[in-house]
């Protein structure tokens, strides 16, 4: 101190620590009055995280020079005029104080405030540290606040500039998820979000906390629209989360449902891309510990979601998924969790998946899974969905020809039997929460006629899609030759009258469908 008073044309001095412990002065105020009444000159001061901004006290209570400016911080008081800049972030509450002798103030007051310490203290991950925490605070619970762009730039940048330090990135992430909440960011500005949430937590799996700030912050992205520009390095980090974490319950929900989101709505080739990271290995190992406790939550729903998902037209997933001895799981849970609509629903959906698949649908040749089928024929709870997805399991089961069912006691002609009277009970315009991609495994169906309930089933569904969405599903048809099919069933003497009925109604909607296009 003795040497720095002696500088008299000193206009910018930082006397900032880290943390309090090393910014403790004997006598604070006579050493703050000493700066201010020798150096002059002095525009810029910071004495953040330190005592000098204390009240005077019987042992510390400068007498000498004049009193120039209005303050609450008693050493400044002898100031020739107001400072251009002090910093008083961590004094306790003077940066509170409601005369303070300066133009710019770097403090915890308020926004502007914490802006302005975010902003000085970016290359000090000690200090910047304290300064995201509370602008966490400010924005988990401030009020009237409207720098919510320039907060997240600063957040950001304190974040990429500090990377290795996981306690600064544990508060920026938390400061993050509150502020991108209230910021409209253009497509570069949320890349550059998404790719700092990667960079913390690829650096830091092993921090809890920060795992799930980042995945909480991912889910107010469009899941995938937003992350295709990383879409391997998101799966293989939330895959990463669930073999790290899976102890914990919330960060589990968060990582299924955004693995679920990502597998929605996206092309063949991404999809193999989450298979190849072992996603759906790791989602069985959930779903199996959930069956083991004997719980059904939405862990366990949205996990079986992820994997309909994850297989649809997808044939090595759902060779993956019986790799991992999926169907055996898949049996368990029914057995124990029948009556839960939303898991059959789920469940079925992805065994539909595996039934499209030619060389693979004979692992479904059990008389165990064959029963569960047509006992889910007349599962009408909740709509037909359910229903639905056992028909088409057992309509690709049974146009495979008798000698498939060789090995197995349930009669074909049986199950094609049930398979016609569950169609028959079905509304054909009930609305559906499907969504086809393609008509194909359907239109495969149409031609068998040594196989009747296969064709009931497959022009049932283009009947009631072409009806309930016309504007989607009638193209389908039409460019992936459904209509000669149609028309085959309508002249062809083997079709019953019933079928006749329903190919007539997907001919005339087509029809209309192309007057109005």
């Amino acid at each position: 101190m003795d040497t720095i008073v002696q500088i008299t044309t000193l206009k910018f001095l930082d006397l900032s620590q880290s943390t309090k412990e090393t910014g403790t002065y004997p006598r604070p105020v006579t050493a703050l009055h000493r700066i201010v009444t020798c150096l002059r000159s002095l525009t810029h001061l910071d004495i953040s995280s330190t005592n000098l901004a204390s009240q005077p006290s019987t042992y510390d209570r400068p007498v000498k020079g004049t009193t120039s400016v209005r303050s609450d911080i008693y050493g400044l008081r002898c100031l020739g005029a107001p400072l251009e800049y002090l910093g008083l972030f961590n004094c306790d509450s003077a940066s509170h104080f409601a005369e303070i002798p300066a133009k710019n103030i770097a403090g915890d007051k308020d926004e502007k405030q914490i802006l302005l310490a975010l902003r000085m203290y970016s290359q000090r991950a000690g200090l910047l540290q304290a300064v995201l925490n509370e602008s966490y605070q400010l924005y988990r619970f401030g009020h009237n606040l409207n720098q919510h762009t320039e907060a997240l730039h600063l957040v950001l940048g304190a974040m990429q500039r500090h990377l290795e330090d996981s306690t600064l990135q544990i508060a920026g992430s938390a400061s993050l998820f509150y502020i991108i909440r209230k910021v409209s960011m253009n497509r570069d500005t949320k890349r550059m979000v998404v790719t700092a949430l990667l960079d913390g937590m690829d650096a830091h799996m092993e921090e809890q906390v920060m795992v799930r700030n980042c995945c909480l912050s991912l889910c107010q992205f469009e899941i995938p629209l937003e992350i295709l520009f990383d879409y391997g390095r998101v799966a293989r980090l939330l895959v990463a989360v669930l073999q790290h974490h899976n102890s914990d319950h919330l960060t589990q929900r968060i990582v299924v449902f955004l693995l679920n989101s990502m597998a929605c709505h996206v092309e063949g080739e991404q999809k193999v891309q989450v298979g190849n990271i072992g996603a759906i290995e790791i989602i069985l190992e959930q779903i199996r510990r959930k069956h083991a406790a004997s719980i059904c939550d939405d862990v366990m729903e949205v996990g079986w979601s992820f994997l309909w998902n994850i297989t649809d037209e997808t044939p090595v997933n759902c060779e993956r998924f019986l790799n991992a001895d999926g169907l055996r799981l898949f049996h368990q849970c029914y057995q124990q969790f029948q009556n839960e609509t939303e898991l059959v629903r789920n469940m079925m959906g992805l065994i539909g998946n595996i039934a499209e698949v030619e060389q693979l649908r004979a692992q479904l040749m059990l008389d165990d899974y064959i029963n569960i089928f047509c006992a889910l024929l007349t599962m009408l709870v909740d709509g037909i969905e359910i229903s639905y997805n056992s028909a088409g399991v057992l309509a690709h089961m049974v146009s495979d020809g008798e000698a498939a069912w060789s090995k197995v006691s349930v009669s074909r002609t049986y199950v094609m039997d049930k398979i016609i009277k569950a169609t028959n009970t079905w509304d054909l315009e009930a609305k559906r929460f499907i969504n086809y991609r393609s008509f194909k495994p359907i239109l495969r169906l149409i031609p068998m006629f040594d196989a009747p309930a296969s064709q009931h089933w497959a022009i049932w569904a283009l009947a009631n899609l072409t009806s309930t969405d016309k504007d989607k599903y009638c193209a389908y048809v039409l460019h992936e030759g459904g209509i000669p099919l149609l028309q085959q069933v309508v002249s062809d003497e083997r079709s019953s009258d019933k079928m006749r009925s329903l190919a007539n109604v997907v001919l005339r909607n087509i029809t209309e469908w192309l007057v109005h296009i």
